[in-house]
């Protein structure tokens, strides 16, 4: 059993760290400010690379802690990076050090590298006070919006609400077709309502998820819905002339387009896993590897690709994760491998190959339901299993999905091995 914690970014000793996204509305003024410290930091993300590959060529090494070094000299010999703050100047090095670590790292593990690239002013999103030096936010009256407040800047007025207040810790600023953005990052203690009902759920292309009680949740296709938009500004963008006037604001266009079906898919999954975590207690999910899923097929598997990157499953588990941690729902991963929640009966535990185009689970037992739910309930059955907690070797063999165990009554005799448990799968437990 493997039962799903957040990841080690959200965690910072006993309390956990999160994030809240703030609308900056700067003046025109603020406004080309920000543009110059963003292409300066871009200017000085290329010199630091251009820097760590001369010196390879050189056969020589140029770590964090070198080019952390040379800023003060940097800073005499070119006086407009004296405002941007030593801090954010370090983080910007120290963010062309992480690249060359996850290089190295890929390059370990017989992965495809991608070594670090160049930066455009256009493509280099933003930069940020990595501690509490440089900044500070001003919150509103009833917590809501604010004014954030830079060195050598002023205050911007902000808009947004954070679930739940901390004590900040760093600020990032992003550019994007919308406009700038600051995330703040929060230590606090986060807390939210569980439910008391055990639930297993499957996610899917065709419904985004399909829960053991039958509740089904239609997909949204937020991509399919913009495509014919999208499809007809991509056209324009193609007739027109590149770098033009036309051309630019037609890109635009496409960006902006982009983060709105963006923005409505991280919405809804926001909606949907708080929905859960609220009303279950327990929670058992297909470990997905949603990057495996997506690799290769050609075109003949790129509208299925596309579909799985639409419904965005990583997403929701990601946000599932940290949800659950934090209202102390019980999040178990069912390892799909082993189990094989698609190919076995929840009833009898009957295990047979279908074809994806077989939507209906039909068992010799007598068992017929939507394939999906079919699963959902093997994933919740294998998660509220006694041996599944206490690992007792008592009941060891019964499932296909134990030690001993086997594949399962395949032929002959197909009723359930133990009732009980066959009762609670659908509910009747």
């Amino acid at each position: 059993m493997q039962t799903r914690q957040a990841q080690i970014p959200y965690r910072d000793g006993l309390a956990s760290v999160r994030q809240v996204r703030y609308k900056l509305y700067p003046t025109p003024a603020q406004l080309e400010v920000l543009e110059r410290w963003n292409g300066l930091h871009c200017d000085l993300y290329n010199a630091c690379l251009q820097q760590r590959r001369d010196a390879y060529k050189k056969g020589k090494s140029v770590g964090y802690y070198d080019q952390q070094n040379e800023l003060p000299a940097l800073k005499a010999a070119i006086p407009e990076y004296r405002s941007l703050g030593s801090h954010a100047l370090q983080e910007t090095v120290r963010r062309v050090d992480r690249a060359f670590q996850a290089f190295f790292r890929r390059v370990k593990r017989g992965e495809k590298p991608g070594y670090p690239r160049y930066k455009s002013r256009k493509s280099f999103v933003g930069f940020c006070y990595p501690d509490k030096a440089g900044w500070k936010f001003e919150r509103g009256p009833n917590g809501k919006h604010g004014v954030l407040h830079l060195s050598n800047l002023g205050p911007i007025k902000a808009r947004g609400k954070p679930r739940q207040w901390g004590e900040p810790l760093r600020v990032t600023l992003t550019r994007t077709s919308h406009g700038w953005y600051a995330t703040v990052a929060l230590r606090c203690q986060p807390a939210r309502k569980t439910g008391n009902i055990a639930v297993g759920i499957d996610l899917g292309v065709e419904a985004v998820a399909t829960l053991s009680d039958a509740t089904r949740v239609e997909n949204p296709r937020f991509l399919k819905q913009a495509s014919n938009k999208l499809r007809g500004l991509q056209r324009q963008l193609a007739r027109r002339k590149r770098f033009g006037s036309n051309w630019k604001r037609t890109k635009h266009k496409i960006a902006r387009l982009h983060l709105k079906v963006a923005n409505q898919r991280n919405d809804f999954q926001h909606k949907l896993t708080s929905l859960w975590v609220s009303r279950y207690g327990l929670i058992a999910i297909e470990e997905l590897r949603v990057k495996n899923m997506t690799v290769g097929g050609g075109s003949r598997k790129a509208g299925l690709n596309r579909a799985i990157l639409d419904v965005g499953m990583w997403g929701i588990l990601q946000k599932l994760a940290y949800k659950a941690e934090e209202a102390g729902t019980r999040l178990v991963e069912v390892p799909t491998s082993r189990v094989k929640p698609s190919q076995t009966c929840p009833i009898c535990l009957r295990q047979e190959k279908k074809p994806l185009a077989q939507r209906v689970h039909r068992c010799p037992c007598g068992c017929e339901m939507h394939r999906d739910q079919a699963a959902a309930l093997v994933m919740l059955r294998w998660a509220i299993h006694p041996w599944v907690h206490s690992r007792q070797a008592v009941l060891q063999g019964i499932y296909p999905w134990e030690p001993g165990g086997g594949e399962g009554p395949k032929s002959g005799s197909v009723e359930p091995r133990n009732p009980d448990h066959a009762g609670i799968a659908v509910g009747r437990g």
